[in-house]
């Protein structure tokens, strides 16, 4: 069983090299598939642990709404620059829905927004305290992300901002939405749900684990960093033999 604290460092490992691998496949042409595939791979733990630990239904509710509402703020900020600032999609994850946005991408932020959710709820379930650790946790989850993926061509910023080409506004975008988004999720999914189990934030540490090693490979140190001091305050949460 994958959700097993012995097997998570196995497969954080097992990622941790595959970002190696991924760093000298960016020009080839069938990367963008190969993205596609892992941003899914890494996405099904947290899935399936939110699913058996809210039930089917509601479980699948929670999905769908978070997977679509972070594609309509994308296709937004696309259009607009709000609330993330102005950018571009490169070519690197695929079709692009309406030539705007992958569709790929709700699989890439869901992991991320439940690995937070699960550390929050580890930390404090009252309402407000759950949505701003959340958010918090999740803006330095960004921190981490953001200059990977615009070092690897994911997309492209307008203007190039002081924190590896990201600017300031994509951050405040991410508190933003991160306290939608939580409080929305706490709202859905009430009180008596929480904390999270564990399994939600294995998604989130295998992203980690990924884009630490890409990280430390591409000379990008501080956000290398903060991915390995996530990753410890996820895996310091992490009980590994509950229900998953």
């Amino acid at each position: 069983m994958i959700y097993k604290k012995n097997n998570i460092f196995l497969t954080s490992f097992l990622f941790l090299i595959i970002s190696f691998l991924m760093l000298n496949l960016s020009e080839y042409s069938a990367y963008s598939s190969i993205s596609t595939v892992f941003i899914i791979l890494f996405a099904l733990p947290s899935y399936y642990s939110l699913v058996q630990h809210l039930g089917f239904r509601k479980g699948i509710l929670v999905l769908f709404v978070f997977s679509v509402i972070p594609i309509l703020v994308e296709m937004l900020a696309v259009l607009t620059g709000f609330p993330y600032g102005g950018f571009v999609y490169g070519e690197s994850l695929g079709w692009l829905l309406f030539d705007i946005v992958p569709p790929v991408v709700s699989f890439a932020y869901l992991p991320i927004l439940l690995g937070s959710l699960f550390y929050a709820s580890r930390k404090n379930n009252h309402l407000f305290l759950f949505i701003l650790i959340s958010s918090i946790f999740n803006i330095f989850v960004d921190l981490v992300i953001d200059p990977a993926a615009v070092h690897i061509g994911f997309w492209s910023y307008d203007f190039n901002g002081i924190y590896y080409g990201v600017p300031f506004s994509n951050f405040l975008g991410w508190l933003v939405t991160g306290l939608v988004y939580s409080a929305l999720f706490y709202l859905l999914v009430g009180k008596e749900n929480l904390p999270l189990p564990s399994g939600m934030s294995v998604s989130l540490i295998w992203i980690l684990s990924f884009w630490t090693g890409y990280l430390l490979l591409a000379k990008l140190y501080i956000p290398f960093i903060l991915g390995v001091i996530l990753y410890i305050f996820l895996i310091l949460e992490y009980d590994g033999f509950e229900n998953i």
